[in-house]
Parts: C-alpha cells; sequence; structure tokens
C-alpha cells in the first residue's frame, strides 16, 4: 500500500517528484519545480491528481526552502531539502507557489480535491495548504 497523507509530502506522487528533485543537480531543482507548477497554472482544464499533487509538493518545498524552521515539524520532508534548500531568491517560483496552493483547495475542475472531499479529508489538505502558505509568509490564503 503506497502512502496517501493528507500533507504536502505524504503520498506516493509527491514522494516520486520529490526524489526525482533529489537526483538532479541542485541548480537544475527550481526549473522542474516551476514546470509543475506551471502545469497547473495554466491549465484552463481538469486538473488531474498526480500533476496536482506534484505541484502542491514543489510549492510546499519551495515554502519549506523559504522558511526551514517552521518546515522542520512536517511529516515526509526530506533531508536533502533540509541539507540543500531550493534557492529562494526567486519571487516568481514564491509567488507561483502561493497561486498553486491557493488553487489546490478550489474544488473546481480538481481531481486531487475531489478525492481528498469524498475520503473526508479535505480539512486536513486545506489545513496542510494553509501550513505551506504561511511558510511563503502568506497568512491571508
Amino acid at each position: 500500500m503506497g502512502a496517501t497523507g493528507s500533507g504536502p509530502f505524504e503520498n506516493d506522487d509527491a514522494l516520486d517528484f520529490l526524489g526525482d528533485l533529489e537526483d538532479l543537480p541542485r541548480d537544475q531543482r527550481p526549473a522542474v519545480v516551476l514546470a509543475a507548477l506551471e502545469t497547473v497554472l495554466r491549465s484552463s482544464g481538469y486538473i488531474e491528481a498526480p500533476e496536482m499533487c506534484e505541484a502542491v509538493a514543489g510549492a510546499a518545498a519551495v515554502g519549506a526552502s523559504v522558511n526551514p524552521a517552521a518546515a522542520q515539524g512536517e511529516p515526509y520532508l526530506p533531508q536533502w531539502l533540509i541539507d540543500e534548500p531550493l534557492p529562494t531568491g526567486d519571487q516568481e517560483l514564491v509567488e507561483k507557489s502561493r497561486q498553486v496552493l491557493r488553487r489546490a483547495v478550489r474544488s473546481h475542475a480538481n481531481e486531487w480535491w475531489e478525492l481528498w472531499e469524498e475520503a473526508g479529508l479535505a480539512g486536513d489538505v486545506t489545513a496542510s495548504c494553509r501550513r505551506a502558505l504561511a511558510w511563503l509568509g502568506d497568512r491571508d490564503d
């Protein structure tokens, strides 16, 4: 059975995405995260759960890099992200991370949200997205 927790790093798609990031040279990681974020942000149609999951994990990784002390107790936070946080000087990456986390908790054309809602865990994933938004300095989600 796979990992299916409601936190941003607690499911198989997120863990696979983060594992792929870990295998990359540090300077290539932000571009891969940005691509995952933009997949969601540029979509005008239905967003499949795996794509949203990767984008949420990427956005949370950016947040954990911006504010590592706040993210410290997050379940499944990868050790490599603690040791080698993503470069956080790119405001586009930070802002798009905020946008993805806000988009993730809206039901419109969003399989990821629908699955959590069906499981009765919409409140849990909303809370996890709000935590990651707070890491990004966003308290008004």
